[in-house]
């Protein structure tokens, strides 16, 4: 899950933060990477690319723009992420329906009250925003990313290995359903033709990953540098993110 959280405050920025990695690790919902932090509503804004994050917290008072305002500008921009508004007052709860706001939370709040809200959505929050739309039988249907172990392409079609020993075929060139996955830090271009799902593996090898579930998956001689080096990344963010 992608998280930002925007506040002028240093120390409401920082136990929010601990409070959604608590959340997160209870919840085995995997931060990745760690959450964002910005100071103002302009600079999330600056360079701001559309379903960069699946879940935005946004204080409302801040010097600048407020968090409102800004809240305007992302909906403007088609993003449907979830924007959750911290702020010490009540007064703009009814505007925050105007930008479909998941929830309100009203400092100082404490951790079981921000727990509570986001377990009203967590599994929600976790496959809405974390699937792709892939073709199938029936037209386009989703695919939940988390679900992902592995995928293989062979004749055409992408083998999509899934937890639970399950298997999807999607009917896709590689380049394209790769644009897809690889949008996700959690995904990884480790041979020709295969992608892994970083969440799933548990170590990596000279010459493969070991997945959770021990299966082993392939790492390209020439390509092993860059893996190793995402993997090294995630693992860190991961551990930020307290998971």
């Amino acid at each position: 899950m992608r998280i930002a959280i925007v506040d002028d405050l240093p120390a409401d920025i920082w136990k929010l933060r601990e409070f959604i990695c608590r959340w997160a690790q209870k919840q085995g919902i995997p931060l990745v990477p760690a959450p964002a932090v910005f100071e103002s509503s302009e600079a999330l804004l600056a360079g701001f690319v559309p379903n960069t994050f699946d879940v935005i917290f946004l204080d409302i008072y801040m010097s600048g723009m407020s968090g409102m305002d800004a809240a305007k500008k992302i909906r403007e921009q088609g993003d449907a992420c979830r924007l959750i508004f911290t702020t010490s007052t009540r007064e703009f709860a009814v505007d925050s329906y105007d930008v479909a706001a998941a929830f309100y939370l009203v400092k100082p709040y404490s951790y079981e009250k921000l727990a509570q809200d986001l377990n009203r959505c967590g599994v929600d929050l976790l496959e809405q925003s974390q699937c792709v739309m892939v073709p199938g039988a029936a037209g386009q249907q989703p695919l939940l990313l988390h679900r992902i172990l592995y995928t293989e392409y062979y004749g055409r079609c992408v083998e999509v290995h899934l937890t639970g020993g399950e298997m999807l075929t999607v009917p896709m060139r590689q380049a394209d359903f790769a644009a897809l996955l690889l949008a996700y830090p959690y995904f990884c271009d480790c041979t020709r033709g295969v992608l892994v799902n970083l969440e799933q593996t548990e170590n990596l090898l000279s010459d493969r990953f070991v997945l959770k579930d021990g299966t082993a998956v392939p790492v390209s001689r020439l390509k092993y540098q860059k893996v190793r080096e995402q993997f090294l990344a995630f693992t860190y963010a991961q551990m930020r993110g307290g998971n």
